[in-house]
């Protein structure tokens, strides 16, 4: 890597002329690997160490939203979540499919919920403060939690008892694979397959002459057998395993005798391998269940791999169990069947263009997770829908049996009749949401209809696969419903088996099913609804009556004018009544905007006709709106009625805008971005695209009216321009994250600065690396204590690299300094057209004219990743 640039740097109000420096640094090294000794395949069992303990159910580091960060600051309400959290995650895993799904969406609803009931906002940060009010209202919520579960799983698990085979019936059988002891294993082969024909899940208390000791069906993991401590190492498998309790292996006196190699390595001297590419064991290193018992005088232990999903077996291998008698100081192969066949799919979609079309537009519909889960929220959510929607699709006899044996389709359908509800209620927010709600309506019937197909063809009979269908269609469709936003409410348990509900709507209704029985109670509804003119005129009069200039104002503070635009006679009814064509909602979207996002060319044509202002632009507001699409357009802000257009709109919409002024330069790299709009336009047909870009992407823009220019704020990411003496310098507001530098204080002259940078570049790059054993994270940065320090002659600085710091080494003559998080102004140097002095000094200017205090503290940060760049960085404080 080598940096060869040069660098001004002075400071505004004591040098007479610019510095200039040339920095040169040269880091490189090549090391040949090493090649390792021949592997040596050890056999001795050796149980994987345990995850790190945390305080509460997760890391209590990095940016972490408010309820997360409460629960961080205090031992006692970190010892509730981690207790609730296990206490969940055992009750969710034991419970049957459609149990486990109703559980964990309220699970999901009940954390949302958290924030808005104690008070605390979405927003993530860094800082733990602790918020007594806030502790005590979190408390109380997981005590109430905790006693909400324990009453609600006894019913839920208390329906073994019907008659017919249990669903993994269909999907397992124990085959018997290698007999070591012939009558014992074609026993032990009969009464496995009988026991999972009734229960399903292997249990061995459950077999004839077996007396269960220990393991992953005992209230026991340790028992004492002829004067021998055996011990079944249970676990946690973590989020990569539905955070089920798995067994790891057996210890006999403390010394581990099985591992999760045991039972592969077994597989693996079966003929063929066993029918398995590799002897694997899990990706989380561990079994299903390991059961140790006794049975006629002998002790023994039954190991299973997992089923399903987590299977350890490859597309179309099969999962195996094996049992073995402990003997002395070790375990004794006995018995090994094949038990699971994973299906040979690989795309889970496959096959089902409507329910693949459905999911999307749903994804749409919910966007990005809610703000109020933090990363590893997010992280497990994900994970859970991949393997809830695997098992739905490929082993769908599970929900199906679910439904029936364990009496869930009151609560099903009572949680699809919210969602459909929630669904029906986002669409009369706005028009954009209408529009997506109207299209996605027609597609519910056919993706369900088309599961049922599919689930027919794998052989399942009418009824099971009506109801397999239901369950995966229901719980798709419900999970993107959850995300519109989080609940007003903390949500109460799921209904149990016990309470009964009358569906007010079928499974996948039919377009229009949603709307019977309504009643629109305002004017902002009925003109989104399409109502005749006569039925607009009298909620204008009554609105106007009772609410004056408040009157047709909907949701998010959305004019009605933003509804009527895609029907002229109700658009046109509301302009001659009076209503304002530059009416905004609540991140300044207009209803040209809402025009040019539609695509709605009458409409905007009309609206502009009527003054609509087309320099409008959109702000960011966190937190705001409804739904994916509203959430990321309040985020996003700062776009126009010509950059909406660009991207959604087709020629003659573009060109109406242009021709009514629109393009005009809002703010610095404006006509870029509706360049990038246009290339990204599906609307557009090549030769449009071309003819539209010639003028709009050839050259920047004029400024608009002054009275319609848009105000910079540098605190919301916007960049300021700043001329000085003929130059633009391009300003941002950035964080500098906090970090620890490594370096050298040094007192350079100008001379020096120019000529030996590179080489002390070097040696306190290698000396960070070799001497301090760190690893350089970043760029080389030349760090400023003083800036009022620097002059003619002296530049006094710390010339350093950030480094990671775990584990470092004291080196002499150097220092490691931990910086905080630090707000600095940024701008990239321009040696073509500044000097040092005059970019300290556009920094220090920018400061005071925005409302900052700057310091005396300052960076110049040398990147090369992507191309050679200098930033100069001033610190400042509100």
């Amino acid at each position: 890597m080598t940096i060869n640039q040069e660098h001004l740097m002075r400071l505004p109000s004591r040098a007479k002329q610019a510095v200039p420096a040339a920095l040169a640094l040269l880091v490189a090294g090549c090391a040949a690997p090493v090649s390792g000794p021949v592997a040596y395949h050890d056999t001795t069992p050796r149980l994987a160490e345990a995850r790190a303990e945390t305080r509460a159910s997760f890391e209590c580091g990095g940016a972490l939203p408010a309820v997360h960060r409460q629960i961080c600051a205090s031992d006692e309400l970190s010892s509730l979540d981690k207790q609730l959290t296990g206490q969940y995650q055992r009750v969710a895993n034991q419970l049957d499919t459609a149990g486990g799904l109703l559980l964990e969406a309220n699970q999901r609803q009940w954390m949302l919920s958290r924030a808005a009931h104690c008070g605390l906002s979405a927003q993530s940060g860094t800082k733990v403060e602790a918020d007594p009010a806030a502790i005590m209202c979190l408390e109380q919520m997981y005590r109430q939690r905790r006693q909400q579960l324990s009453s609600w799983s006894a019913p839920a698990m208390a329906a073994d008892n019907r008659q017919g085979a249990h669903a993994y019936a269909s999907y397992v059988e124990y085959r018997l694979a290698d007999s070591r002891e012939p009558a014992l294993c074609s026993a032990l082969t009969e009464q496995l397959n009988q026991d999972l024909q009734r229960h399903g899940l292997p249990d061995p208390s459950r077999l004839p002459g077996v007396t269960l000791l220990a393991g992953s069906n005992s209230e026991n993991t340790t028992a004492v057998v002829d004067g021998r401590e055996i011990r079944v190492d249970l676990h946690n498998a973590g989020p990569y395993a539905g955070y089920q309790t798995r067994a790891r292996g057996v210890l006999i006196n403390g010394q581990p005798v099985m591992d999760d190699h045991t039972l592969p390595r077994w597989v693996a001297e079966q003929p063929n391998y066993g029918g398995r590419a590799y002897a694997s064991s899990s990706q989380t290193g561990d079994y299903g269940s390991i059961d140790v018992f006794q049975r006629d005088g002998r002790t023994l232990l039954l190991a299973n791999e997992t089923w399903g999903f987590y299977s350890p077996a490859a597309r179309g291998e099969s999962a195996f169990s094996g049992v073995y008698q402990i003997s002395g100081q070790g375990v004794v192969p006995l018995c090994l069947f094949q038990t699971y066949l994973t299906p040979p799919r690989t795309n889970t979609l496959a096959g089902m263009p409507a329910y693949a079309a459905l999911e999307k537009e749903l994804n749409r519909v919910a966007g990005d997770p809610l703000p109020g889960y933090a990363q590893h929220e997010r992280r497990d959510n994900f994970q859970s829908w991949k393997e809830r929607q695997w098992t739905l699709l490929n082993l769908p006899l599970l929900g199906a049996d679910a439904l029936t044996r364990y009496q869930r389709e009151a609560a099903i359908y009572h949680r699809n009749d919210q969602a459909l509800d929630a669904f029906f209620n986002w669409s009369e927010r706005n028009l954009g949401a209408k529009t997506l709600y109207r299209k996605v309506m027609p597609m519910l019937r056919p993706a369900h209809q088309e599961l049922v197909q599919m689930f027919v063809a794998q052989g399942l009979n009418a009824a099971e696969s009506e109801a397999a269908a239901n369950l995966l269609f229901h719980e798709t469709l419900a999970r993107s419903m959850e995300n519109l936003a989080a609940p007003a409410t903390v949500p109460g348990l799921p209904l149990t088996p016990q309470e009964p509900y009358q569906p007010r709507y079928a499974m996948a209704p039919a377009a229009g099913a949603l709307e019977q029985g309504r009643n629109f109670a305002t004017l902002y509804s009925v003109v989104l609804n399409n109502a005749p003119a006569n039925v607009i005129r009298d909620f204008i009069a009554y609105e106007t009556d009772t609410f004056g200039e408040e009157r047709g104002v909907g949701p998010d503070q959305s004019p009605a004018l933003m509804v009527a635009v895609d029907n002229p006679d109700s658009l046109e009814l509301l302009l001659q009544q009076g209503f304002d064509p530059n009416a905004a909602n609540q991140w300044g979207k207009t209803p040209l905007m809402t025009a040019a996002e539609l695509n709605l060319l009458p409409g905007a044509r009309r609206l502009i006709e009527a003054g609509a202002n087309v320099h409008a632009y959109t702000r960011r507001v966190e937190f705001a709106g409804v739904g994916g699409p509203d959430r990321q357009e309040a985020e996003q802000g700062r776009r126009t009625a010509l950059l909406i257009a660009a991207s959604n709109a087709d020629a003659a919409l573009i060109d109406l805008l242009v021709s009514a002024g629109a393009a005009a330069q809002a703010w610095d790299g404006y006509h870029q971005q509706v360049c990038a709009a246009l290339d990204a336009n599906q609307q557009l047909a090549d030769a449009e695209r071309a003819r539209l870009k010639a003028p709009l992407c050839a050259n920047v823009y004029t400024p608009p009216p002054p009275s319609q220019q848009a105000v910079v704020d540098i605190r919301a990411g916007d960049t300021l321009i700043l001329r000085d003496t003929g130059v633009d310098y391009r300003i941002r507001l950035i964080e500098r994250q906090p970090m620890h530098l490594f370096g050298r204080n040094m007192q350079l002259t100008p001379e020096r600065l120019r000529e030996d940078m590179g080489g002390i570049a070097r040696q306190v790059g290698m000396s960070a690396v070799r001497r301090g054993k760190m690893k350089i994270v970043g760029p080389l940065t030349l760090a400023f204590a003083d800036l009022g320090a620097i002059t003619e002659n002296s530049l006094p600085m710390l010339v350093s690299f950030p480094v990671t710091a775990v584990g470092a080494a004291n080196v002499a003559n150097y220092v490691l300094e931990q910086k905080p998080l630090q707000r600095v102004l940024s701008v990239d140097y321009d040696p073509e057209r500044a000097d040092g002095e005059s970019t300290w000094r556009a920094l220090f200017s920018a400061a005071l004219t925005q409302g900052f205090t700057p310091s005396q503290q300052g960076y110049v940060v040398i990147h090369t990743r992507g191309g050679q760049r200098t930033e100069y960085q001033l610190v400042v404080t509100e």
